[in-house]
């Protein structure tokens, strides 16, 4: 049987306390099930800080893993795709924030104690959610521009103090 070193109970008690950054789950991500990256995540883990997506297709697993954003946000821009599943997002600006040409699908999610839970500038969009907890959000729940392609089921939106949804027109 092995004994485990003290170096090895430094570096696991290390990596226990502050965890891995999402960029850097990000940046060991490989390709697969379609996507040009796919985020398994760990569900006793906690991952920290924000993560910029462009112009790729990225599914990110979360297995009820926690995602602290620290005041960051989730952000997906340019001709993308995201995926994300089972994910608990906490203390962001916008849990998600999308702009561009994006098709997203969320699915067993949490967005709780941001600004905005959800929040999409632009309408050449398309969103589907399901199965989704919007909570605890300081602005609203989900946010849209009026035309954008949105499909919202099976959605608890509570306690978002401006609303839990809104629909604006841009300009």
């Amino acid at each position: 049987m092995l004994k485990p070193t003290p170096f090895f109970i430094l570096l696991l008690a290390v990596s226990l306390t502050f965890g891995i950054t999402l960029q850097q789950a990000y940046q060991q991500a490989g390709p697969g099930l379609g996507y040009d990256r796919v985020l398994f995540l760990h569900p006793d883990s906690t991952y920290t800080g924000g993560l910029t997506i462009s112009d790729e297709k990225v599914a990110i697993k979360g297995f009820g893993a926690l995602i602290d954003l620290a005041g960051d946000t989730l952000y997906v821009t340019g001709n993308s795709q995201i995926d994300l599943d089972g994910c608990v997002i906490i203390n962001g600006y916008a849990g998600l924030f999308i702009q561009g040409l994006v098709v997203s699908r969320i699915s067993q999610c949490t967005f709780y104690g941001h600004q905005y839970g959800i929040l999409i500038k632009t309408a050449s969009t398309s969103i589907q959610v399901y199965n989704t907890i919007l909570a605890n959000n300081s602005k609203y729940g989900f946010a849209c521009e009026k035309g954008t392609e949105r499909h919202l089921e099976y959605i608890d939106a509570y306690q978002n103090i401006q609303g839990n949804y809104v629909e604006w027109c841009p300009g």
